[in-house]
């Protein structure tokens, strides 16, 4: 678990914040709640850490103010929903959240989860059948050992068959985030159902799926296939560009298509390997940030007029469980002029950031489908550090409380980034792709199969013509109208930053 560490100076801060503006609850009408005096521990937490970092904290001060003074009689998870920022009666923030047990989901942020190793994307079969179909499955995974390949078709989840009615209960209760399962699987092209049993294990999905080099009439293309910005996948990104280097790649193509998002560090460092070499080497700026008045006030006071700017550069450092990592990515800039960049509506946060802040200084040819809209950064923290930090500062009466608050925690949105120009052109609602293409599993090409569709037109815009087969045709099968009932790992639209 990755735990995040404030400065003093933003300690106390946070600390002043609670003493002048906020009182402990004195009474009053309302029930109290089930939990009243975890719920009370936890909204003097979540109130706090909102009113000191929370990107919209100017416009929803009234509303945290609020939850400090009724936080035993309210729910932290509901009331965190209810307060984030939003327009026009819509969340602008989709991604402020409160959990009670943050620890899984920081394990869950670094790619590690209990799981079947398999992403789906739910599709109408006829008028009433819903199929998911496998789009990415892990090596050594459950789904693996099961036999599982993209493009296979789940007609049934524990024996009963899915339908508009039913299929998000089976989808999510009995399937991706059940211990165990049965499913009715048709591989791709075949009518005949088989029933595959899985049971989910604890596991790091490792995000480097697939990397290559394709020549093309002589230019060496790269092509990696990158699903989660981890931490523990630094070291071997690094690798995959030393192999790059040496074989000579001069364009690369970078495939985000489900790639939901992750922490900072690692999109630096792919940056580092991506960006004209003449921009790292001069430590030119790789992105903005823009933060609340309070948060922006702290850090100019602390580091000066460049403290909302992140540069290129070729040495990277973080903590991860209480041991440091330092990496160098020196020598390892591919010197490329072009990137090719597959996305689509998968692609989310980290994914559209790396990209929003190569685009000054480079052609990123932009190919699959609207991006997600994910603008902004967030940071997780836990309340049991918020009160270990606060400890030398905050009231013993107040301190006490703790224990009630442990294992509650919060990711919460500090920032939002934009380009060197200050521009960002996800925002809202997503970049928009130059070409278009479509992500069709059902054809049943691997990942890295250069007949893989959207790979297929990357590598036509990289210059491939010698095509020997013609592009696949896909079952009738239709994407599954509203998707707002998604089935995203916990992890996706998460861009995570440190605080400095």
């Amino acid at each position: 678990m990755t735990h995040i560490r404030i400065s003093r100076i933003l300690a106390a801060l946070s600390l002043l914040l609670c003493l002048t503006s906020c009182e402990w609850f004195k009474g009053g009408d309302d029930e109290k709640g089930p939990n009243y005096e975890t719920w009370k521990s936890v909204g003097y937490f979540g109130a706090n850490l909102m009113n000191t970092y929370y990107l919209w904290e100017e416009e929803v001060g009234a509303d945290i103010q609020e939850w400090m003074s009724r936080r035993g009689y309210v729910d932290p998870i509901e009331t965190v929903a209810d307060i984030r920022y939003k327009e026009n009666g819509k969340d602008y923030d989709r991604w402020t959240e409160m959990f009670n047990d943050i620890e899984s989901v920081e394990d869950t942020f670094q790619g590690v989860s209990t799981t079947y190793g398999c992403s789906i994307v739910l599709k109408m079969w006829s008028q009433d059948q819903v199929v998911a179909v496998i789009t990415l499955v892990y090596p050594g995974s459950p789904a693996a050992n099961a036999g599982l390949k993209r493009g296979d078709i789940v007609f049934t989840v524990d024996g009963k068959a899915m339908n508009t009615s039913n299929y998000y209960d089976l989808v999510t209760s009995h399937f991706l985030y059940s211990p165990s399962c049965r499913i009715g699987v048709s591989r791709t092209g075949s009518d005949i159902v088989n029933e595959v049993s899985m049971t989910a294990v604890t596991m790091y999905e490792n995000p480097v799926v697939h990397h290559d080099v394709f020549d093309i009439n002589g230019k060496k293309v790269g092509y990696l296939f990158y699903s989660s910005f981890t931490l523990r996948s630094i070291p071997e990104l690094i690798e995959v560009f030393r192999g790059f280097k040496a074989e000579g790649v001069k364009e690369l193509i970078i495939d985000l298509r489900y790639n939901g998002g992750g922490y900072v560090t690692a999109e630096e460092v792919l940056a580092s390997m991506i960006a004209p070499a003449k921009n790292v080497s001069a430590g030119d700026i790789f992105e903005i940030s823009t933060y609340n008045e309070t948060l922006t006030k702290a850090y100019m006071k602390q580091y000066g007029d460049d403290a909302l700017n992140s540069h290129f550069t070729t040495s990277f450092t973080y903590e991860e469980d209480g041991q440091k990592y330092s990496y160098s990515t020196a020598g390892l800039n591919l010197g490329i002029s072009k990137l090719y960049a597959i996305v689509d509506s998968g692609s989310a946060s980290a994914s559209e950031s790396l990209l929003v802040g190569l685009m000054p200084y480079m052609d990123v040819v932009t190919i699959g489908g609207r991006t997600h809209g994910k603008f902004c950064s967030g940071i997780t923290y836990s309340a049991d550090d918020w009160y270990e930090e606060m400890s030398d500062y905050i009231l013993s009466s107040i301190r006490k409380n703790a224990p009630l608050a442990s294992g509650w925690g919060m990711y919460i949105m500090i920032g939002s980034y934009s380009d060197c120009n200050g521009d960002n052109p996800c925002r809202p609602n997503g970049l928009t792709p130059r070409y278009e293409a479509e992500d069709i599993p059902e054809n049943g090409h691997a990942i890295g199969d250069p007949y893989e569709g959207m790979l297929r037109q990357a590598l036509t815009l990289a210059g491939k013509t010698d095509w020997v087969r013609p592009e696949s045709t896909a079952p009738a099968v239709q994407e599954l109208p509203d998707m707002a009932l998604q089935v995203e790992s916990p992890v996706f639209g998460r861009r995570i930053i440190s605080l400095k």
